[in-house]
């Protein structure tokens, strides 16, 4: 004898159904104002990047100084910028700054230091004294909590055989000469956050020789981890940098991407900036 399972399925009713026709169309409506609005907040990313590649420092040749530049965010939009600027045929002064953190906050704040640095070196104001008015310029106006920069500035005089440099907290440039790379660390702390970061220090003169080069750059290029959590470091870009110094300038550049690249354990996940300078 079989027996019968009697289940007691159960239809909705005509209420119901309006009830979860109701729903489903409230859920419909939502979504398509959530991909609108997705969609407003893409073109608003777009233009800020494109705002922000602006930023971006410019390869140029100066008398007897050529300049190669590279920038790329590790997002959309990114902390970094960097300024290449002539004084018509007496100075040539370099600038590069790394804004603390990621994304639209640290935009905006590159936006505004940026503005502020390209008008004091449009004023001409020496390398020093840009770092000292930087400095006091985001402490008294853009303080908070977390908030810092490091910057690397650079000015050559119209031979070119002479600069003066100096920094804040930045990553150490890079002086290429016969067959090494001398370091040049920053003489100045962080910058932005707290009053007392950035007391003036001796900028530092640089003398150079036909065919020396001087490289700038974030830490994007430094702070790199490979497969077993080693950071590549200021050495191991130091390598790269001494391996490539003979090629042209844009092969330069793009091999030392590439080593960076290849050392790191997934895509980098910072802001990068490159400037690398030859004296002719």
């Amino acid at each position: 004898m079989t027996a019968m399972l009697d289940l007691d399925i159960q239809t909705p009713g005509l209420g119901q159904m309006e009830a979860i026709l109701g729903e489903l169309k409230q859920l419909r409506e939502s979504n398509a104002l959530l991909k609108k609005r997705q969609t407003e907040i893409d073109a608003q990313l777009s233009l800020a990047a494109r705002v922000q590649q602006s930023l971006a420092p410019r390869s140029l040749v100066w008398h007897d100084v050529s300049v190669e530049t590279h920038y790329s965010p590790a997002h959309t939009i990114g902390g970094d910028f960097g300024i290449v600027f002539p004084h018509n045929d007496e100075a040539l002064t370099i600038v590069m700054c790394d804004v603390s953190g990621h994304g639209i906050g640290s935009a905006l704040m590159a936006n505004l230091i940026y503005s502020e640095t390209l008008h004091q070196v449009e004023r001409e104001a020496t390398p020093s004294k840009l770092l000292r008015h930087l400095h006091d310029f985001a402490h008294a106006h853009l303080a908070a909590d977390g908030f810092y920069f490091t910057i690397a500035a650079v000015r050559f005089g119209m031979r070119a055989r002479r600069a003066t440099f100096v920094g804040g907290g930045h990553p150490p440039a890079m002086h290429v000469s016969n067959g090494g790379v001398r370091l040049l660390e920053s003489q100045n702390g962080i910058l932005g956050c707290l009053s007392e970061t950035a007391r003036p220090a001796p900028a530092e003169d640089i003398e150079f020789a036909h065919g020396d080069r001087l490289v700038l750059y974030t830490d994007g290029l430094v702070e790199v981890f490979d497969s077993q959590d080693d950071m590549l470091g200021v050495e191991g870009l130091k390598k790269l940098v001494l391996q490539s110094a003979k090629q042209p300038l844009p092969e330069m550049r793009r091999a030392i991407l590439e080593g960076v690249a290849a050392w790191s354990d997934g895509p980098l996940a910072d802001d990068v900036s490159l400037v690398i300078v030859e004296v002719r």
